[in-house]
This record gives C-alpha cells, sequence and structure tokens, in this order.
C-alpha cells in the first residue's frame, strides 16, 4: 500500500488507516471485511489491541457509534464506493471537527468501483490482510495526534513531516516553489494531501509573485519553497516586490549541508546575506531541534508591524533523516494578534484639528487595506465632508461610486486628485507613508500650507516623506475607530461644510466627463484609451484585478473602477515589468471563487508568460489581457521626446500571443475591435480555463496628469 498523507477525509474509492497513537480499530465494508478481520487476528497476535467494525450491517451510518469508538481508538478502513456516497464524507466530517483525536497517518486502498470478482479486485489493488496490518504498525509507530483546534504534538516526527505541520498550524494552504534535492524532505510530504499542496512553477520568480498574490488578495502568510543556490536567488524579483508591497510570504530555503556552507560548495552561496536587505529578517537554522521554533518566529516577523517577506534557511542535513519532537503550538500563544491603537492624546487633537478645518481631505494609502479599514476611512469622509483619494496603486482602499470620491492621485492618475489635495488645508493620511507616485515628493501636488495627520502602523515613516502637523503610530482600523468616536462624541454631527463638498464633487465630475469623451474614440488599429469602456462594462465588480508595469495596462490607473477591498494589485513601487501574470495567480488561489484577470502590454508579459503551464497544470483560470503595442513603451517615449528619436532596444517583435496560450493548452483570443471585446472576455470568463485575450492597439504615450499648481 501507498502510505501518505489524505487532509484527513475521504474520497471516492479511497480507504484510510487512521490512529490514535494507542490501539487501532478498523471500519471496513464490503470487500475489505474478510482483510480487516485476518489483520486484525494478526495484529493481537502482535500486541496491538485491535477491533473491527463492520460498516456493512450499518445502515443509517451510526456515526455516534464510531465516534465514541473513536474516541478510544482511531484506525478504519474502507473501500466500497457506495458507503462513500452513503454517508462517510459526512461521518469524517463529524469526526474532524468533533473534539476526537483524528490521526493523520493513512493508506490508500482501492476498488475504484470496478466490476469482478472480489478476489481479483483484493489481488489487483492488494488490498490485503499484510497490507492493512503493516499500515496499522506504520501509524501506530508514529504517535501523531490531530485535534479539532489544529494542536498537534510530535513524537519523533521525520523533520520534513514537521515542517509541513508547523505550517498547516498557519493555516498554510499552498507551498509555492521549484522543487530541488535540497527541499525534497518537505515537499514529499505534500503528497497525497489536499489541505496543502505544492505549486510547481516554471521559475522560482513565479513562485514569489504568486505568493505575493495570495497573501495581498486573502491578507493571509504565503510560503515559498525553494532549493539551495540560485533556486532560491531566483526569487529576488519577486521578493522585492512582496517588500515593496508589504506583503507577509514566508521563504523556506532548502540549502547545502552545513558541512559544505563556507566553503564554496556546489551551489552553496550566502543566502541569508543576498537576500537580506529584501526581508524583514533572514536567519539560518543551525540544528534540527531550532526549526520549529525558527519557523514560528518567521511568521510572527512577516505578520508583525509593516509586514513583509522573510528567509528562514534550512540546511539539508537538518532534515534529511532526522527527527523532531516538539509541542505544536496556536499561532496566538507566539505572536500577536491584536491591533495597535494611538495615543489618546493625539487622537484628541487630531479629532479636534479634523473639527477645525474647512477643506479636508482623507488621503487612504495600503494600510487601509491591510488592516481592513476601508469603512473607517469612509465613516470618517462621511462625518467631516472630507474629499476621499487613494494613494496612487490602492485605489481600491474606498470605493470609486463614493460621492466623495475625487479620483486617483499620481502622473498615471487624474490632475482632478491633485488639484483637490493642493486645496486641502488639512490632509488625513491614513495607513500611508504619502508615497512618491501620489505626490512627486516635492510641494507640486500638497500645497505647502497643507497640515498633514498621518497615521501609520511603522513609526519610522511618520514624517519621512513630508513634516506633520500630528503624526500617530497605529493601524489604520484602530485609530479610524478611535477617531471617529473621540469626534462623535464631541460633534455628534460631524461638520458640514456644503462649499469645500461643491468644490471636490464638481473636481470629481470634470474627471467622469473627461473619461466620458474618450468613449468617442474610434479608431484602428484601436487606441488603448478604448478598451477600458468596455472593460467596466464587462468586469465583475467584485473582480480581481492586476495590472502589470508598462505604459498601455498604466492607462488603468485612471480609468477602471474599483468597488471593494482588495481587488486591485500592482508593482507598488517596485516597478518590474512582467509581475502580472504570476500575481494574477497567486489571486486566483486565494480567492477561487471570484474571477482573475491580467491585464499587460506585450514587453511585459513574454517575462513570465511560461507560467500559462503552470496555470494549466493546476487549473487555474486567470484570465490575461495583453494590450499589445509592439514597444517598450515607457522607454521608447523617454527615447522619443529626450534623445531625439534615437530609438534602441524599444521596438518588439512578438509571436502571436493568442497562439502562444494554445500551445500551453490555454484558450486563447484576439481581438481588433472595441465591439468585440465584451464578449471575449465573458466567454473568457464563462470557459473556466486559464484564458489569454490579445488586442493589438496603436502606440500612445500619455501625458503626465497635470499637478495642483
Amino acid at each position: 500500500p501507498i502510505i501518505h498523507d489524505k487532509n484527513y477525509k475521504f474520497e471516492l474509492g479511497k480507504a484510510e488507516v487512521l490512529h490514535n497513537g494507542n490501539d487501532a480499530t478498523i471500519l471496513a465494508c464490503g470487500i475489505m471485511v474478510s482483510a480487516a478481520l485476518e489483520a486484525k487476528d494478526n495484529l493481537l497476535k502482535s500486541g496491538i489491541d485491535c477491533s473491527v467494525i463492520n460498516l456493512s450491517n450499518l445502515s443509517p451510518l451510526d456515526t455516534e457509534t464510531i465516534l465514541n469508538q473513536a474516541n478510544k481508538t482511531g484506525a478504519f478502513v474502507t473501500a466500497e464506493e457506495h458507503y462513500i456516497r452513503g454517508g462517510l464524507n459526512s461521518l469524517v466530517s463529524q469526526l474532524i471537527t468533533s473534539n476526537h483525536p483524528i490521526p493523520i497517518e493513512s493508506v490508500a486502498l482501492t476498488s475504484y468501483g470496478e466490476s469482478g470478482e472480489s478476489s481479483e479486485l483484493l489481488e489487483k489493488y492488494n488490498l490485503t490482510a499484510a497490507s492493512i496490518e503493516n499500515a496499522v504498525q506504520k501509524v501506530m509507530q508514529r504517535k501523531v495526534w490531530l485535534y479539532k483546534n489544529r494542536e498537534l504534538t510530535m513524537e519523533n516526527m521525520k523533520a520534513g513531516r514537521a515542517v509541513i505541520e508547523l505550517l498547516r498550524a498557519e493555516q498554510v494552504e499552498y507551498l509555492f516553489g521549484v522543487t530541488g534535492l535540497t527541499t525534497n524532505s518537505m515537499v514529499t510530504e505534500t503528497y497525497g494531501r489536499e489541505d496543502i499542496k505544492f505549486i510547481d512553477t516554471r521559475h522560482e520568480e513565479g513562485a514569489a509573485l504568486m505568493a505575493y498574490g495570495y497573501s495581498k488578495v486573502t491578507g493571509k502568510p504565503s510560503v515559498c519553497m525553494t532549493t539551495s543556490g540560485a533556486g532560491t536567488i531566483n526569487l529576488a524579483g519577486g521578493i522585492s516586490l512582496a517588500y515593496k508591497g508589504r506583503a507577509p510570504v514566508v521563504i523556506i530555503s532548502g540549502d547545502t549541508a552545513m558541512e559544505y556552507i563556507g566553503r564554496d560548495g556546489s551551489q552553496a552561496f550566502d543566502l541569508v546575506n543576498i537576500l537580506k536587505p529584501l526581508t524583514k529578517i533572514a536567519v539560518q537554522a543551525n540544528t534540527t531541534n531550532r526549526v520549529p521554533s525558527l519557523i514560528r518566529d518567521s511568521f510572527r516577523t512577516a505578520l508583525s508591524g509593516k509586514q513583509g517577506p522573510v528567509l528562514l534557511d534550512i540546511p539539508r542535513d537538518l532534515l534529511d533523516k532526522e527527527m523532531i519532537s516538539d509541542e505544536f503550538l496556536k499561532p496566538a500563544s507566539y505572536r500577536s494578534i491584536s491591533r495597535t491603537q494611538g495615543d489618546e492624546g493625539l487622537i484628541q487633537l487630531a479629532s479636534q484639528m479634523l473639527l477645525n478645518a474647512k477643506s479636508p481631505l482623507l488621503l487612504a494609502g495600503g494600510g487601509v487595506l491591510d488592516s481592513e479599514a476601508s469603512k473607517e476611512a469612509v465613516a470618517l469622509a462621511e462625518l467631516l465632508d472630507m474629499a476621499l483619494v487613494p494613494s496612487y496603486g490602492h485605489h481600491d482602499a474606498i470605493p470609486n461610486s463614493h460621492p466623495n470620491y475625487v479620483g486617483p492621485p499620481g502622473s498615471r492618475g487624474s490632475g482632478e486628485a491633485h488639484e483637490a489635495m493642493n486645496k486641502a488645508d488639512v490632509i488625513l493620511a491614513l495607513g500611508t507613508r504619502i508615497n512618491q507616485a501620489s505626490t512627486a515628493w516635492d510641494y507640486s501636488i500638497i500645497n505647502p500650507s497643507t497640515k498633514i495627520i498621518q497615521i501609520d502602523i511603522d513609526p519610522i515613516e511618520i514624517g519621512r516623506n513630508y513634516p506633520v502637523a500630528i503624526g500617530i503610530v497605529g493601524d489604520a482600523a484602530a485609530v479610524g475607530q478611535q477617531l471617529i468616536k473621540h469626534i462623535t462624541s464631541t460633534a455628534p454631527e460631524g461638520n458640514n461644510l456644503p462649499e469645500w463638498k461643491e468644490t471636490f464633487t464638481n473636481l470629481a465630475q470634470s474627471r467622469l466627463n473627461r473619461l466620458k469623451d474618450e468613449e468617442n474614440i474610434s479608431e484602428n488599429p484601436i487606441m488603448p484609451q478604448q478598451v477600458f469602456p468596455e472593460f467596466n462594462k464587462i468586469f465583475p465588480e467584485d473582480a480581481m484585478i492586476t495590472i502589470d508595469a508598462g505604459v498601455a495596462p498604466g492607462l488603468s490607473y485612471d480609468r477602471l473602477k474599483f468597488e471593494h477591498p482588495r481587488t486591485m494589485f500592482n508593482y507598488v513601487g517596485q516597478g518590474a515589468l512582467g509581475m502580472g501574470y504570476s500575481v494574477g495567480l497567486g489571486t486566483k488561489l486565494g480567492r477561487p471563487s471570484k474571477t482573475a484577470i491580467s491585464i499587460h502590454g506585450d514587453g511585459g508579459f513574454l517575462y513570465t508568460c511560461g507560467e500559462i503551464n503552470t496555470a494549466v497544470r493546476h487549473n487555474i483560470p486567470l484570465v490575461s489581457i495583453v494590450l499589445n503595442n509592439n514597444c517598450m513603451g515607457a522607454e521608447k517615449s523617454q527615447q522619443k521626446s529626450l534623445h531625439e528619436e534615437h530609438y534602441v532596444g524599444v521596438n518588439l517583435t512578438n509571436p502571436r500571443f493568442d497562439k502562444l496560450a494554445e500551445v500551453f493548452g490555454a484558450k486563447g483570443f484576439y481581438i481588433e475591435k472595441a465591439d468585440q471585446i465584451s464578449d471575449a472576455v465573458n466567454e473568457a470568463i464563462k470557459s473556466g480555463m486559464p484564458s489569454v485575450i490579445e488586442i493589438p492597439v496603436q502606440e500612445y504615450f500619455p501625458p503626465a496628469a497635470p499637478t495642483g499648481l
């Protein structure tokens, strides 16, 4: 039999042996009963107190009896699919959600419902007494327990297995990476499991980008698992995005054996110091027994304060053939899950300054998304008649249809937002470091006389880019709630600023009118502006949209609408072409019930398009749209305007991207008219397959959005 983990639950045609570290009970049915009885006799002779429950005699299944029995022992086997259909899944579900200890070793014994003599099936699938006996003895030796609260107690567990169980304690669902010799002791422990899967990518950078997308869409930590040397070094491009984008990505790198480190051994590099500048911490395990605590340290660091990636480097000889004894802990026992509140005295001062403001504006940053503070941001804006502007790249922090919403800032954003920011007498910078893309870090957008109240989880960011009138260190949601409470206790009706509201709503309407005029563009080949009205018609309101770097996809920033948090993903100041495809895959894995869309230029798409193979193999139905202008747009624009049209390295020759998708086994679409876009996107979404839609567009190098002064 094949011994492996099975996520502690049945699948059609599968049978398992489970245990609780003491005696064994075998649940059998159909052709398995005779083999189970024979195994019982043999086990009794070897000193294992074993009993058999014949499920064939239980109709319907007497789940209470089985639950009571499982409380005393815990091994069971079945192979007949009609019993699985008849309620065995329900039984196992009850076992898992009950307080009974559910062990985690299993043996695959199956008849797959084939016709034929029982003896033939027993022989074909090795459904013998010996196979059951061996499985029971194996699990008895392990003494592994799994409880409802997911706490485990390990005694002599294989070290690679222990790593996987520690990750499951943090609710990790996926490991992203490329397998290697130094990680096999961990990766192979995911074999046959449904609760944790290894997503093998075609390049390690793709793994890091998928992990980033997963963490940003879920708010949960993710894990990359890569091998020594170049395998882990290849993560650098994607991990730099996680660092810039505050994503809790935990890297577990399998390294060369300890004896080869520091001796220029094969594939031996100082991975800790290579990745240290791109991570919050980077450490190497030096003993096997330290591995569990270092994993807990990694998650605590990745998730604390301003979140970000961490590296845990584990030399292979600390895992291969090693055992670990350790007590599994709940995450709440080793890391804080509370929100950091702001200083009450500063809250009072900020509240009074906001109440005294005549033209206040709320700048909602990435911290609003990280702390899920969109409701607080909107409530403050409504309470105080504040204009709403998201920081660049975080347009989903506030609903774009809100009447106080003006538009996004930045060179690819809207001049109307810049004008509102310039006219504001007080800016409440909620959950933002006030990034360069939003303000240019000068006074061309923010007025020098404007008072800034900055709220950020990271004290280093307070006053770093602009002098502040009040700086509050704290979680955006927690501080937002404190402000609301104090303001409403002082002025229950808040502020009524009709003149200011008219000013910023007129600016918002001016932006909408400007974008409405673009709907009159009708050219062939398509101008890139023509695609966005179609996108806004057909994209689901809660679609997860990843915007790759590049001039053509960059037009999305001022033109796409975002209504829900965690639906916009981009390069957040990291700037790498090609991040969009793999990030989009990660968002789809994080929220499989939602539509995932990525928008690219042709230059960026070819960077990581090999991951279409990953999407096909793992059935990740991402819809990718390539706006193909056959050039490196930003660079060509600059060579045109500043370098006398001396074009070098900017004109591209591309394959047909729809055909490329089809070669990989994905769906491909080729669109030449704007009125074909909706049908293609709709068909791609409904197909449930990875899809690539190519739209040839003209070169268009838009001017930067005008600043406020």
